[in-house]
């Protein structure tokens, strides 16, 4: 599934939904179809922008759908999915919104912390397909299921994927930096365990060498302790906000970081220790 997003021909969908085709053609409200190209991907976010050949006079008569701000999203609130499962063409189904926020195992990477949860019907052949509110305004593009639950599905928040549009519409891509270090969120408790000094914020376990966070100077743990089925790695740096915006989870920095480009200067506020100190990271190259 998927859905038109301006006058000019562009539908935004899924990138799983594409990724293997060799050749694209879209079943058009009122039964019209017409090729398309994938012009625009983002694997780590999981989506992916078509254009229809032909532009603006091959959707003659149809109107994009309004984007809502997904922001104003609230737990209980009715939404409704279309989409094609299981080939079934323009299936609406309706439910609430049962979750925000949600992090779940066989997410696509960037999107950690974002997805909505609904309880209305999705299914194969759903993904891609608008999630709208009731007033028939676009707040999350859905993308996936609990295999293992009934009415557990899962869509992307449209502010979420605002953010990126632009890059995918002038340069075809979405840049997601790779900054060389890896990193674990810091609880009350832990940071109580640990004796830390502050109760919030990511902590830097291991840092890749020649990577932007290894230049710019941040410190990762030197010390291992066991927890649970896991292993920490403590000691190093404990990153507090990125350009003046805390940060509490991987996915904060991940939308901070959204819209920034390769040579883009990040200021990152750290404790190292008992010392509160600020470096500057420099994106690195789109493949780095």
């Amino acid at each position: 599934s998927g859905f038109l997003i301006d006058g000019d021909g562009r539908v935004l969908t899924n990138y799983h939904v594409v990724e293997n085709s060799s050749e694209i053609r879209l079943l058009l409200a009122g039964g019209r179809s017409h090729n398309a190209r994938l012009v625009g991907t983002a694997p780590a976010f999981d989506l992916a922008l078509l254009q229809i050949e032909g532009g603006a006079s091959a959707i003659a008569g149809m109107k994009p759908l309004p984007l809502a701000d997904s922001d104003q999203v609230e737990i209980g609130q009715k939404v409704l999915a279309i989409g094609n499962p299981f080939g079934l063409h323009n299936t609406l189904t309706t439910g609430i919104v049962s979750g925000l926020a949600r992090d779940i195992p066989g997410a696509p990477v960037g999107l950690g912390e974002a997805l909505l949860q609904t309880d209305a019907a999705i299914n194969p052949g759903n993904s891609g397909g608008p999630l709208l509110d009731s007033a028939g305004a676009v707040i999350g593009v859905n993308t996936l299921v609990a295999r293992e639950g009934q009415n557990i599905g899962f869509a992307i928040p449209i502010n979420f994927v605002k953010k990126i549009l632009p890059e995918l519409i002038s340069m075809g891509h979405a840049y997601k930096p790779n900054l060389g270090f890896s990193a674990l969120p810091v609880t009350s408790g832990f940071a109580s365990l640990l004796g830390l000094s502050i109760r919030s914020g990511l902590l830097v376990q291991e840092i890749l060498e020649g990577s932007p966070a290894a230049l710019a100077g941040l410190k990762g743990g030197g010390r291992m302790i066991p927890m649970g089925d896991s292993v920490w790695v403590v000691g190093g740096d404990v990153i507090i906000a990125v350009n003046g915006k805390k940060i509490v989870s991987p996915h904060d920095l991940t939308v901070i970081l959204l819209g920034a480009r390769p040579g883009d200067k990040v200021q990152f506020e750290i404790q190292r220790g008992e010392e509160r100190r600020t470096v500057s990271v420099i994106l690195p190259p789109m493949h780095f």
